[in-house]
């Protein structure tokens, strides 16, 4: 039913019909926040360009109990991220030339497709729009956890546990608390 001035046509033999996409369509994206936040959960990107500040603010802002310092992103690879990680393990196996005496254990690098973008939460909301409020992508995921107040030792100690945070107090006194 393709009208061209308000009068209908119909199709011949060869002729060619061109669809194209418009320029300013792009398909919906999405991002989701978790952790200590007034609505977590997902939140369309609404344009080009939006940015953490905005999808904190969205997300009703962060709670009092937020952990503003201790937030981060996780960022799914693109198809050109993915293809330089499999490079690079490739280029490092291949080095390796099947011995394993190698520091370098392949079994031990993480190959995932998401990695963590850092970033300064709080420096991002106090100033919208600066480089610090990072331009965020389809499938990004901002967590903001919860403050506990400790800090987890673990690895060579007597008892690994978790010490309550002292501020000022230096790795050493932390190692100590874990004997």
């Amino acid at each position: 039913d393709l009208k061209v001035d308000g009068e209908g046509f119909v199709l011949q033999p060869f002729d060619q019909v061109f669809v194209r996409r418009s320029p300013v369509y792009i398909t919906q994206s999405s991002v989701r926040i978790d952790g200590e936040v007034a609505f977590a959960g997902n939140y369309p990107l609404s344009h080009r360009n939006m940015r953490i500040s905005e999808v904190v603010a969205a997300a009703g802002g962060a709670n009092p109990g937020a952990f503003i310092e201790g937030a981060y992103l996780l960022r799914r690879m693109t198809s050109e991220e993915q293809q330089q990680a499999r490079a690079l393990r490739d280029m490092i196996e291949s080095q390796a030339g099947g011995n394993n005496r190698d520091s370098l254990s392949m079994a031990s690098v993480d190959l995932s497709n998401v990695y963590t973008v850092g970033i300064d939460l709080e420096n991002a909301l106090a100033n919208p729009g600066s480089d610090a409020d990072i331009v965020l992508r389809d499938g990004d995921v901002i967590s903001i956890p919860e403050y506990n107040g400790t800090v987890k030792v673990m690895g060579a100690v007597m008892y690994p546990n978790s010490v309550t945070f002292q501020p000022g107090k230096s790795l050493k006194y932390y190692t100590k608390a874990a004997g």
